[in-house]
């Protein structure tokens, strides 16, 4: 597919900076974007996206396994970081 793109002058700027500090053209930069946006919004067999999935894997453990952030854990790793 082709695409043609009409950006503003500070735009087109800023992602030929972005571009070239990659070491990319800018098609292949613009590419790599659009690539990354349609692959993280993308749904799974579920209809989840990828992130909607990660997350609803990570409850699961966090369940199975009883784990949880709640105050007195907060408070040692708080207290851990200080001693160091």
């Amino acid at each position: 597919m082709t695409v043609t793109l009409h950006l503003r002058p500070e735009i087109e700027a800023s992602l030929l900076a972005r571009a070239h500090a990659s070491g990319m053209p800018l098609e292949a930069y613009l590419l790599s974007l659009a690539e990354e946006a349609a692959v993280q919004t993308a749904p799974t067999a579920t209809g989840r996206t990828k992130r909607e999935e990660a997350v609803r894997r990570m409850l699961e453990f966090g369940e199975k396994h009883h784990l949880t952030l709640g105050e007195p854990i907060t408070r040692d790793l708080l207290h851990e970081g200080h001693r160091r």
